[in-house]
């Protein structure tokens, strides 16, 4: 709140440097603001990596720090000895499926060549009874290997779920930037222990700069959203920059709490946003800069 009231007053008081307005331009000066956003870790664990220092330029998902991650790797490593276990065990269950198939079919000719032995009393009954239990016996065993199969293809689904899991884990590990940038503060050094929702690095969004102004309302009514505006900067004088009018305040800045006079009415500024379009590396958080509006309809 205070860092906003002496931007405010710097502001006003650069008001009475510039020129307001003529006959085709309304001129007002501003400050450059912007979105910082604050970038957090998502796990905890020591921090074996920091690759951002302040001030420094950085686009977007390139890495800010990388949090030590032999455990999880560790656990992934188990989860591959079972896969390879897994694999083994499905070629000896689908060999022996092959086998148990092979044998089932034998004896169910065994079975049929039996009864028709037996309706020609060419054999004893005990014998075609034997081989009917061989058979029951045979498909006993190949249903509870087609079931081991499944088993099997159950706990190998698990093992990718868990792996995927540890993936994502993995990815939380590294910690990237979600926008383009300068890194305005790093709060962590290698070595250090970070816990989730532990800040790493504010950064100020390069892309989310604008220009803010204050203009009165008998101003305000002299433009449009969408309009171009010229910018100055102190310093690089013969070099104008552009932006566009995004936002118009609804509400007066400054205001007394008590009934205010014409007199007083005229001196309500409203806020006024200015996307910067280009040369964004120019411009710096808070700095001071000088806006020229061609009015509407000139």
């Amino acid at each position: 709140m205070v860092k906003r009231i002496m931007i405010l007053a710097s502001v006003l008081m650069l008001f009475s440097f510039c020129g307001r307005t003529s006959p085709d331009f309304i001129t007002a000066a501003g400050v450059v603001d912007g979105e910082v956003i604050v970038v957090k870790a998502a796990v905890a664990g020591e921090v074996e990596k920091l690759n951002i220092s302040e001030g420094m330029e950085i686009a977007v998902n390139d890495i800010l720090a990388e949090i030590d991650s032999e455990k999880i790797f560790n656990q992934i490593r188990g989860l591959d000895i079972q896969e390879k276990e897994i694999r083994v065990n499905r070629r000896k269950l689908e060999r022996n499926i092959q086998f148990l198939q092979s044998n089932l079919m034998y004896w169910k000719d065994q079975v049929a060549s039996f009864e028709r032995l037996e309706e020609k009393k060419s054999i004893s009954g005990d014998q075609l009874e034997k081989a009917r239990l061989k058979e029951k016996e045979v498909e006993v065993s190949l249903f509870d290997a087609q079931q081991s199969l499944k088993s099997l293809s159950i706990q190998s689904e698990n093992i990718q779920n868990r792996k995927e899991h540890f993936r994502l884990l993995l990815e939380d590990h590294i910690i990237t930037s979600p926008v383009s940038g300068i890194v305005l503060k790093k709060f962590l050094s290698e070595g250090e222990t970070v816990f989730p929702g532990t800040s790493v690095a504010d950064i100020l969004d390069r892309a989310s700069l604008y220009v803010e102004v204050f203009l009165e309302g008998q101003e305000l009514s002299l433009l449009e959203l969408g309009q171009k505006v010229e910018i100055l900067v102190d310093g690089m004088e013969g070099r104008v920059f552009t932006g566009t009018i995004i936002y118009f305040g609804q509400k007066a800045e400054f205001s007394p709490k008590y009934i205010i006079s014409e007199m007083e009415r005229k001196s309500l500024l409203y806020r006024v946003k200015i996307r910067l379009e280009k040369d964004l590396d120019v411009f710096k958080l808070g700095m001071p800069v000088t806006v020229r509006i061609r009015k509407a309809g000139d």
